[in-house]
């Protein structure tokens, strides 16, 4: 193969890699990249049942705390973290179990997908995401669950795996550029059977980005 044959095969390759992937199943991609099985969450399932009106109750409780005590933050993006923790709380006060997940090596992971992983009263694990959104947004098709494939997944349990989501309303402080956020809603999601879709991303670093090689001009200024 020559070198135009070469160029050829790789434009085909890249063609389509720029394809998008639509409709895949959470279910699925779990089992490809992580090597688990994911639970579907069963109404009627005695266990499930139980869990289901635990986690109802800590919802509550978690929500009344944060209107309490609501998150003050300059971006709305910012308070999804800081509904973690009271989240893991109210789990704690109604006899569940919140750790953080760990890797297949027991490594624990603050960032990257899932959140929190949940034992409840038989030891059963499942895996919980928590996210807020701006109150009336649910409709739009703006991109709000992302997983990326890693080498040290923090999925290392066949489980089930839900999503907790608070509907956050805001409200300005005065002379500041803050805002306290309060829920007014929520939802909770079996993400079994949730379709996601593959967007391919170039990138490159610093050290080619910025090579002697690439330079037009560079000085002081």
């Amino acid at each position: 193969m020559d070198d135009k044959e070469r160029l050829t095969v790789l434009e085909t390759v890249l063609e389509q890699m720029l394809k998008p992937i639509k409709g895949i199943p959470l279910y699925l991609i779990i089992r490809s990249i992580c090597g688990k099985n994911v639970i579907k969450f069963e109404k009627e399932n005695p266990d499930d049942i139980a869990l289901l009106k635990k986690l109802e109750i800590a919802i509550g409780a978690c929500g009344a705390a944060v209107t309490a005590d609501p998150i003050r933050r300059p971006r709305p993006n910012e308070v999804g973290n800081d509904i973690e923790a009271y989240v893991c709380k109210a789990l704690k006060d109604v006899g569940l179990v919140p750790k953080p997940p760990t890797t297949a090596g027991g490594k624990a992971q603050s960032t990257g997908y899932p959140d929190i992983l949940v034992l409840d009263e038989k030891k059963r694990p499942t895996y919980l995401e928590c996210k807020t959104f701006d109150e009336g947004t649910e409709p739009t098709t703006m991109r709000s669950f992302y997983l990326s494939p890693s080498k040290n997944t923090k999925v290392s349990l066949d489980a089930r795996h839900l999503l907790l989501a608070f509907g956050m309303v805001a409200e300005s402080v005065p002379d500041s550029r803050d805002s306290f956020y309060r829920p007014r809603s929520f939802k909770l999601i079996d993400l079994h059977d949730l379709q996601c879709d593959v967007k391919y991303e170039f990138n490159s670093d610093n050290r080619r980005l910025y090579a002697p090689g690439m330079m037009l001009l560079e000085g002081k200024l």
